[in-house]
């Protein structure tokens, strides 16, 4: 019998065409080490090169997202792609603040785990936006803790003002969200913020692949230690003697009595931030 014409090998605009929809096709599942083939400099190798610029722009977020975690500002962003960053390690005078939720026990035990959940993302949202807006950078969520700093990777004279700066709007943010969780009869939430400033190691730490930035050093042990003096004062930000001498003078403080904290020999100077 007569047989139909033998089936076109796809030609002309038809190739690169099926070749960038392949492409595409890759990206869909999460695949982003692909590229389409530029073969023309006409309309359809426009579209390869815009495509292929796509993709590296979202693999260079996607790098920076695993190794700096979600909450990294387009201002951190562009330093960190810009090859300004060293992530091998370097010695950064910094202020790190640490934030934890008051009562999470009797909280988490008295509370649907879904309403838990959704209840946590929605403070972690809030605080992390303070935290950005302020120049700072969230660098995990453990539990109910929040760690982050001011001054790296991006440097800042204006670290410690910025810290303090952020743990008063991340004070505002909870008094609004308490206020609308009161009114939908849930209850409130209250936090202690530890601040403190001095040098620690930085850099991309881990084992692998799975690298995240960090830091290293006494500075941050401290700061979470003032931030668990938060509880025996009773109040909701406190901050060291290193980080008083560093912040602007608009910035209302009072200092509290000295106390001893634990792996320290002497005592430390602690301030209630007004």
């Amino acid at each position: 019998g007569a047989r139909g014409p033998a089936p076109i090998a796809p030609t002309g605009v038809a190739a690169p065409h099926k070749q960038a929809e392949n492409a595409m096709a890759e990206v869909e599942p999460g695949r982003l080490d692909g590229r389409a083939p530029v073969v023309s400099t006409d309309e359809i190798g426009a579209v390869a090169e815009g495509f292929n610029r796509m993709l590296q722009g979202l693999r260079d977020r996607e790098r920076v997202k695993e190794t700096f975690g979600k909450y990294v500002t387009p201002e951190i962003r562009d330093e960190i792609l810009s090859g300004r960053i060293s992530g091998e390690g370097e010695l950064k005078e910094v202020t790190v603040l640490f934030a934890d939720i008051r009562d999470f026990t009797p909280w988490v035990e008295a509370t649907a785990p879904r309403d838990v959940v959704q209840d946590l993302n929605a403070y972690f949202t809030e605080m992390a936006e303070a935290i950005g807006r302020h120049h700072g950078l969230v660098l995990q969520f453990i539990g109910d803790e929040i760690e982050a700093v001011f001054g790296a990777p991006v440097a800042s004279p204006e670290h410690a003002t910025h810290a303090v700066r952020a743990a008063l709007d991340m004070r505002r943010r909870l008094r609004a969200w308490n206020a609308r969780r009161e009114a939908a009869g849930k209850p409130v939430l209250r936090h202690g913020i530890g601040i403190h400033t001095g040098t620690v190691l930085a850099g991309n730490i881990g084992g692998g692949e799975r690298l995240s930035y960090a830091l290293v050093g006494d500075p941050v042990n401290l700061a979470s230690r003032i931030q668990g003096l938060t509880k025996n004062f009773e109040v909701d930000i406190l901050i060291s003697e290193a980080t008083r001498k560093s912040i602007d003078a608009t910035l209302t403080v009072e200092e509290l009595s000295a106390v001893r904290v634990k792996g320290r020999a002497e005592e430390v100077n602690v301030y209630k931030v007004v």
